[in-house]
């Protein structure tokens, strides 16, 4: 079996009342270039006990977002937009959990909390990615990369 197949890569699941978010490893692969690691960010609405991932919000983290989504996992950033042109994903941290909210065209808008425990699970994803990505075994290294890179995060003003 591959073992890139993606009901293998590591994930991370979050249920609100309201919507759901799956955060999943994948690659980027550009040009012929050796693949990239990467995280999908997948949000959608729920009805109950049911998700419809067939109208969820999919936004793809490669090498110029990734360290701003583990940078806001670790507390080192207070608020994080991923844009594309005609959908987002904004992730902000409150007291006891980030919240999520994801917009697409008309109509289509999803929000849920992530509760400590979740956002603990989605920062672990989130540097191991990021390891991948820099072939770095040094996680002190790692982290101290990501607070400096942090630092120089300055949102525009329609974040």
């Amino acid at each position: 079996m591959d073992v890139n197949h993606p009901s293998l890569q590591d994930k991370v699941r979050c249920y609100g009342a309201r919507a759901a978010l799956t955060a999943e490893a994948t690659s980027i692969v550009r040009d012929g270039q050796p693949s990239v690691a990467a995280l999908n960010l997948d949000v959608a609405p729920r009805h109950g006990e049911q998700v419809q991932w067939t109208k969820k919000i999919t936004v793809q983290l490669g090498e110029a977002e990734l360290p701003l989504f583990a940078a806001l996992c670790l507390g080192f950033l207070p608020k994080v937009h991923f844009k594309r042109p005609t959908k987002g994903i904004m992730i902000e941290r409150q007291p006891n959990k980030l919240f999520v909210s994801a917009t697409q065209g008309p109509g289509a808008a999803y929000a849920l909390p992530i509760p400590i425990a979740q956002s603990f699970q989605l920062g672990v994803l989130a540097l191991t990615q990021l390891k991948k990505q820099m072939s770095c075994k040094d996680e002190g290294l790692l982290l101290a990369a990501l607070r400096g890179a942090a630092a120089l995060y300055k949102p525009t003003e329609r974040d």
